[in-house]
């Protein structure tokens, strides 16, 4: 069973601002955390009609881009499946979003979580990175820097996280990595 979120716990993200600069707020997080197992539904109902490309969370940040995956999933949804985005937008209105609103939320979300996740698993892979400069990317074969320049667009946009999102999303983490898990194998 394909999952909404599956491959989130192994990316790192950069984020999107949620009305301009205003902070996270813990009901915010909460309301998106409460939608993941209906987004889930529809991203399994749209897979098997064929259209899950489109509402795919893109899992590569891309050096010097912005990354907001939930947001950039919203606006293709929205562009080649307009009576899907209405879907979605049935799908977490009852928790107080537009769909918009819901993809900046989750940008968030998702980033702080994967932050918090990279402090907890390799604490010192963020000094490691920060240790490297340019001219030793430019030594690496060039298979070798295309992963590595993936690899820094992730960090850097962990690093990037604001405090006070990390913050929220600790305290909602343990409902996150229940979402997150994969199902158990028979």
């Amino acid at each position: 069973m394909t999952r909404f979120l599956p491959a989130l716990v192994a990316l790192l993200f950069a984020g999107a601002a949620v009305a301009g600069d205003a902070p996270l707020t813990e009901d915010q997080a909460s309301r998106f955390v409460d939608t993941l197992p209906t987004l889930d539904k529809l991203g399994e109902e749209l897979e098997a009609e064929g259209k899950f490309e489109e509402f795919k969370i893109d899992n590569q940040p891309k050096a010097g881009e912005p990354f907001a995956p939930y947001s950039d999933a919203v606006a293709n949804l929205k562009k080649n499946h307009p009576a899907d985005h209405a879907r979605l937008v049935n799908a977490v209105r009852p928790h107080g979003f537009s769909a918009d609103e819901w993809g900046a939320v989750g940008d968030r979300v998702i980033i702080a979580y994967l932050a918090l996740e990279m402090e907890e698993d390799d604490p010192r892979s963020m000094q490691m990175m920060d240790g490297m400069d340019q001219s030793m990317m430019e030594m690496m074969p060039p298979e070798m820097r295309a992963q590595l320049e993936s690899v820094f667009a992730m960090m850097e946009t962990v690093k990037n996280a604001p405090e006070a999102d990390k913050k929220v999303v600790a305290g909602m983490k343990d409902r996150l990595d229940a979402h997150m898990e994969p199902p158990a194998s028979p």
